[in-house]
């Protein structure tokens, strides 16, 4: 009865996540990396199917630093019916000798998860990628294409896919999000 029950929630958990075969694939963090930079308002371009962003349009991020050295995320959307919601994580530097692999999470109870930075100019766009393992033999993985502007030109966004992708990220796994009527 148990197998019924796990195996019934493990495909719930699926269905509202980007799930992959064995560990997590190996991406290189952008090698230098300046936080205060980074800092201010970036708008979500391009997404993984995430469940705690499921039906939001306008995603939008800010990054302020707090005193305790920390980032303060701040992210909202809009749901279908036009109500504005948001979320508070805290984002940190766990190791300064990989200044762009990050940690974040927007729950207390929660662990901390990966937030590395593959790529970024600082004022037109940063590319994301968060992979957790499972074991070994499964990991769910998100990724997130930003920029300080609600619309990225594609030659850009190209770019981006195909600097994913050489890692052997599946980026057919990307969903446009909807920046318009914000």
């Amino acid at each position: 009865m148990w197998y019924i029950v796990l195996v019934a929630a493990i495909v719930t958990v699926a269905k509202a996540q980007v799930f992959g075969a064995l560990g997590c694939p190996t991406v290189k963090p952008q090698a230098s990396f300046d936080l205060q930079k980074y800092l201010g308002d970036w708008y979500e371009i391009y997404k993984f199917k995430a469940n705690f962003e499921n039906g939001q349009k306008c995603a939008h991020a800010n990054y302020l630093l707090k005193d305790d050295g920390h980032i303060r995320v701040n992210n909202s959307g809009k749901t279908a019916d036009g109500k504005m919601v948001q979320a508070l994580g805290d984002l940190y530097m766990p190791d300064s000798t990989k200044p762009s692999s990050l940690k974040v999470k927007f729950a207390s109870a929660a662990p901390y998860g990966n937030y590395v930075v593959i790529d970024t100019d600082y004022t037109n766009y940063t590319l994301i990628y968060s992979c957790t393992s499972i074991l070994g033999i499964s990991h769910f993985e998100f990724a997130w294409i930003l920029g300080r502007q609600r619309t990225m030109d594609q030659a850009l966004v190209d770019r981006l896919f195909a600097e994913l992708k050489s890692y052997n990220v599946n980026v057919g796994h990307f969903m446009k999000e909807d920046q318009t009527g914000c």
